[in-house]
């Protein structure tokens, strides 16, 4: 029974050394997915703020340009 449980023990030892690749990549997964939001986020505001300025540029384009009378 001893032996056993000596191999039992053996495969525990062994397959503990699997966590430090899995951590590993879970970590850069995770790293990947942040920076993927970030990125994401940076460009819809981006994106808006261009969006905000082009709408103000035509507003002003509008009310300076001259009148046109309809008859």
């Amino acid at each position: 029974m001893s032996r056993f449980r000596v191999r039992d023990n053996c495969s525990v030892y062994l397959n503990a050394g699997e966590w430090v690749p899995a951590w590993l990549w879970m970590s850069i997964t995770f790293l990947v997915a942040a920076l993927g939001v970030v990125g994401l986020g940076w460009w819809v505001l981006r994106g808006d703020a261009r969006n905000r300025a082009a709408d103000e540029a035509a507003e002003k384009a509008e009310s300076t340009g001259p009148a046109e009378s309809h008859h």
